[in-house]
């Protein structure tokens, strides 16, 4: 596990979100980490517990 962190700066908005989501997803495949599935988080007192789905989805026809 690395301590470098993939989000450097604050994420103040949707698009800021987006980038860090599209990051974390970038380095977990460049790392051979199969993103997709589901993901507990749990942080104790201090955040709401998430589940997060991972779903591939088939790319967009670039033609139509």
């Amino acid at each position: 596990m690395t301590s470098d962190p993939i989000v450097d700066g604050d994420i103040g908005d949707p698009a800021d979100f987006e980038a860090a989501l599209r990051a974390v997803l970038d380095a977990a495949l460049q790392n051979d980490i199969d993103p997709r599935g589901s993901w507990e988080h749990r942080d104790g007192n201090h955040s709401p517990d998430w589940e997060v789905l991972i779903t591939e989805l088939q790319p967009q026809d670039v033609g139509t």
